[in-house]
């Protein structure tokens, strides 16, 4: 493999200069096999240090009409873990991780970047 000059740590300085500190909660969530209902596990907060930016009024339009995507986002290190349904909290405001998305640059997995939603005050 050809060296890139790219390496994962890159992304901590980039951290270091935007980062900010977030309480940090991963969400475990499982459905019952025989109702089908689903229940969440929280796991203990945690700080975790995140680039996080609010982006208001994001929609899309789609046959059915105008889709909000979100309020927010979040972009970490991809040794945080960011996951699906994780809730993290931000300046008094929840919000819960709608979507994961990894970034890679060169063929190096740099971060990962996650859409949400805020959930309440």
């Amino acid at each position: 493999m050809a060296c890139t000059g790219v390496l994962a740590a890159d992304f901590t300085g980039i951290l270091s200069d935007m980062g900010v500190t977030v309480s940090y909660k991963v969400v475990t969530k499982t459905t019952n096999a025989m109702t089908g209902e689903e229940t969440s596990t929280f796991g203990s907060a945690a700080d975790k240090t995140v680039i996080f930016f609010i982006q208001e009024n994001r929609w899309q339009w789609d046959k059915e009409g105008l889709l909000e995507l979100g309020d927010a986002y979040i972009i970490a290190a991809t040794s945080t873990g960011i996951a699906r349904y994780d809730q993290f909290t931000y300046g008094g405001d929840t919000y819960y991780v709608e979507n994961v998305t990894r970034r890679t640059f060169m063929g190096v997995d740099l971060c990962d970047f996650g859409l949400c939603i805020v959930t309440g005050k």
